[in-house]
């Protein structure tokens, strides 16, 4: 080989290898920005919505029934406290993979200057055949029964008894509930032990 064929070949070489650093170079720059944007378009999504939906459950109870014509009745009770950083509205609630009826759905929103210590105390059992009517109190409070989505605001609380149809029985006592609270945007579960009533 002449002298001139390898000095050609040794600037190819030399020239690949600097258009390789080049793009190479050029990749790592476009990954840089692009998870960049990615992350900024992010923040400022959370930032402009003032906070994403966070409703909690707490107290949560199910308590089984036998009633005396031999059938068994359960009603749940739950405290949801809406965490996140804007209105919310309850679309469904779930119980075992049954979606409940709204007239089977009594709510009482919580004050919190009038009746602070409804925030943190227990929930009392209450008997089935008593969730009956527009409205009924409960330990003193008036619990109304809901006819459609139930609306609650940021920070706010809501107490929910439901009468759940025939699905409970007393051999679920101390087996575990699955339970869901369904907005527009997402579907939040727990579960509860039930309980003998």
């Amino acid at each position: 080989m002449s002298i001139l064929v390898r000095s050609r070949l040794r600037r190819r070489r030399g020239l690949t290898n600097v258009v390789t650093t080049l793009i190479l170079l050029t990749f790592g720059v476009l990954l840089a920005l692009t998870a960049t944007s990615f992350t900024s378009s992010i923040t400022r999504a959370r930032v402009k919505s003032a906070g994403q939906e966070n409703l909690r459950f707490y107290k949560t109870h199910v308590w089984v029934e036998g009633l005396s014509n031999g059938t068994d009745r359960g009603v749940a009770a739950f405290k949801l406290h809406n965490l996140g950083g804007k209105s919310t509205t309850i679309e469904l609630i779930d119980i075992r993979g049954w979606e409940m009826d709204w007239l089977d759905v009594y709510f009482h929103a919580v004050n919190v200057t009038s009746e602070p210590t409804l925030l943190y105390r227990d929930l009392d059992p209450f008997s089935w055949a008593s969730l009956a009517g527009s409205s009924v109190m409960i330990d003193g409070y008036n619990y109304t029964q809901a006819t459609g989505s139930i609306h609650f605001g940021s920070g706010a609380t809501l107490i929910v008894y439901v009468r759940m149809p025939p699905m409970i029985y007393r051999d679920n006592i101390g087996q575990p509930v699955a339970v869901a609270v369904g907005t527009v945007n997402a579907n939040f579960f727990t579960e509860f032990v039930a309980e003998s009533h």
